[in-house]
């Protein structure tokens, strides 16, 4: 039997000494210094650039047990966003994945509630959040004895490095509390600035850029203004930074959300200035990631959300079934073609699997090998041994997004010559949605 299966910088801030003034600042569209000095603050307070002393205050073995992007990432999303998958360890903190303290660390605008801001005594954490020595200090490893004291410890301290520090001890000032508010407070610094949708539950995540976005005007703003120090992003970067060059870093688990937040407001203690960068709005790094995910193949890709019927509305009485799923960690398609013979009415059936046996890992686009089966009969006179599968050609299927698409069919020679057309193409929507969640819905 032949059967056909699938296999399937803030740089020369100058501090604004006023209060914050909850809501003043939202629909701003040019951040305040104060404002672009909290999001330095957000990356790492204790920089100069930042406002910081250059140090670490007494008691703290290392920045990221401090630093706010630490447990609530750098989307503002914690586990909900980017940091899905941050792992605590010694060295690090997390979002708050495997802690015994489920409080959610996602402090976007959708996460709150409405009208509600953010407020220098939240981040103050006076006489509530943890010591800095409880950050790195607090980590206990598992030892091989699998001991009940040592389990708890570890427990303990794992949670306990994630908790929020009481910024009132020293360190911290003021001012870098009151423009830490006005940045998480400005609605042009929140996540939605920049994408539709991020989806932690695709690894790497999936993010949907803001549908305003042009990726020509992306191209053209990084030719200008990044071009210089980190040259082709599909190469190492001439700085050595990112790692492996802008793209190989994108491909990367979350780090959209990071490149959202180093790009709009610099790097502090770096040359990576706002002013070096040409002074970005949220509009110019969205462009620019909408290009870079072109470039590189990171954006919306072929997932489990595609499966479903799909047709052609002009083309009633045919259409196709779509199946994606996961093998382990291998996403694998079948796919089926209901249509008619070229030489009669009866119904006709192409089948479809793809090159390789696998779906590629990025991209919107399927290579498939189409087969035409035929050889036995209906009801009780079926018989799998009768069935005869012959290859019929190639199809190739792209999706724009999750209720769009595109088919072209080319039959082989062989069919060709028995009065097949040489292709059929036409786009595709979907006849239902899907009960498998996509993407970029």
């Amino acid at each position: 039997m032949k059967t056909v299966k699938s296999s399937i910088f803030w740089g020369s801030l100058i501090l604004v000494t006023l209060l914050f003034m909850p809501g003043a600042l939202l629909g701003q569209e040019e951040p305040s210094d104060c404002v672009v000095g909290g999001a330095l603050a957000y990356d790492n307070w204790t920089k100069v650039d930042s406002g910081g002393a250059g140090s670490l205050p007494e008691g703290a073995q290392d920045s990221d047990y401090i630093r706010c992007k630490a447990c609530h990432g750098w989307d503002h999303m914690a586990t909900d966003g980017g940091y899905v998958r941050r792992s605590r360890n010694e060295g690090r903190p997390n979002a708050g994945a495997g802690d015994g303290d489920a409080t959610s660390r996602n402090i976007s605008f959708a996460a709150r509630g409405e009208g509600e801001m953010v407020t220098a005594d939240m981040i103050w954490h006076m006489g509530t959040g943890r010591s800095y020595e409880d950050g790195k200090g607090s980590w206990v490893a598992l030892e091989d004895t699998h001991s009940a004291s040592n389990k708890a410890a570890h427990s303990n301290g794992y949670t306990l490095g994630n908790q929020h520090p009481d910024f009132s001890t020293g360190g911290m000032t003021m001012i870098q509390a009151d423009c830490l508010t006005e940045f998480l407070n400005y609605e042009d610094a929140d996540p939605t600035a920049y994408f539709a949708d991020i989806n932690p539950d695709m690894n790497p995540v999936l993010y949907t850029i803001v549908d305003t976005a042009d990726a020509a005007a992306g191209e053209a703003y990084y030719d200008e203004n990044c071009d210089g120090c980190h040259g082709d992003p599909a190469g190492e970067s001439p700085v050595d930074a990112p790692e492996g060059g802008i793209l190989a870093y994108l491909a990367q688990d979350g780090k959209f959300s990071e490149f959202s937040h180093k790009v709009r407001w610099g790097i502090p203690d770096t040359g990576m200035t706002r002013g070096a960068m040409g002074s970005p709005t949220s509009a110019d790094v969205a462009n620019m990631m909408l290009w870079l995910q072109q470039e590189g193949g990171t954006g919306f890709a072929l997932n489990p959300g595609l499966t479903g019927t799909w047709w052609n509305p002009a083309r009633s009485g045919e259409g196709f079934l779509l199946e994606f799923a996961y093998n382990g960690d291998t996403l694998t398609f079948f796919g089926s073609f209901y249509t008619y013979q070229q030489s009669d009415v009866f119904p006709f059936w192409i089948v479809f699997q793809p090159v390789g046996g696998v779906v590629p890992e990025s991209g919107t686009t399927l290579e498939a090998i189409a087969y035409a089966t035929a050889g036995t009969m209906w009801g009780d006179g079926f018989n799998p041994d009768d069935v005869q599968t012959d290859e019929f050609g190639t199809a190739t299927f792209t999706f724009t997004d999750c209720g769009t698409g595109h088919v072209l069919i080319e039959p082989n020679e062989f069919f060709v010559g028995h009065g097949f057309t040489s292709n059929v193409e036409y786009t595709l929507e979907r006849t239902l949605d899907s009960a498998i969640e996509c993407p970029s819905q």
